[in-house]
């Protein structure tokens, strides 16, 4: 694949014509990338319905990161009009076929009631298996979770405990909620000089990336 073997702009625009004559071709991996290049404006200038049509195509065969993408656009309404209860099927389907951050977006839909009935327990329950599988937004919220008693107990050992894992992978509003923690001995023994070092971190830090293709 010509796009993972350098990030030029020739590279890319060389790689987004390769993958135009494999999609001709019925290739349903390279309507995945084409999805992911308009998108992401890799080689060819951003169009989200364009990668929303893509990405739907890639998603027929059990596509699990095409599946995923189909939800966000439709949940946000991006490239398609906004359908919140469309968006739950398809990130149900991409978590049941493997997507480990379609389980922490499905999460996400339970805890705020986005295209679903509210239920905050099985919110957590999802965003808990998501974490497990590392994926960051779900141990920052987990922390979230066990800070405010959402969907399961208050527990602010567990909640410092999945704010620290967060932040130390570099998520800026976990490092922040350490730093908190530490500042006021909430779940955590009261330090001055570790709460300064992860404010430091906090306003350092870049902003929480979104999910690459």
């Amino acid at each position: 694949m010509v796009y993972a073997q350098g990030r030029s702009v020739e590279r890319y625009k060389h790689g987004f014509e390769l993958l135009k004559q494999a999609a001709a071709r019925g290739d349903l991996d390279a309507h995945e990338w084409l999805g992911a290049a308009y998108d992401y404006g890799l080689g060819i200038r951003p169009n989200r319905r364009r990668a929303f049509q893509h990405y739907l195509r890639a998603a027929g065969p059990r596509n699990p990161n095409a599946e995923y993408h189909v939800g966000i656009f439709f949940l946000d309404g991006i490239g398609i009009a906004k359908d919140e209860r469309t968006a739950a099927r398809w990130l149900r389907r991409a978590a049941i076929h493997g997507d480990p951050t379609a389980l922490h977006v499905l999460g996400q839909c339970y805890r705020s009631g986005r295209g679903m009935p509210k239920n905050p327990k099985k919110g957590f329950v999802l965003e808990l298996r998501a974490a497990r599988k590392k994926v960051l937004e779900a141990q920052y919220s987990l922390g979230v979770c066990y800070s405010r008693g959402e969907g399961t107990s208050v527990d602010p050992k567990r909640a410092f405990h999945w704010y620290l894992l967060a932040a130390r992978r570099g998520h800026r509003n976990a490092a922040h909620n350490v730093a908190r923690f530490y500042e006021t001995g909430r779940g955590v023994r009261k330090s001055e000089e570790r709460a300064k070092f992860w404010y430091s971190r906090a306003k350092a830090a870049s902003p929480n990336a979104g999910r690459p293709l």
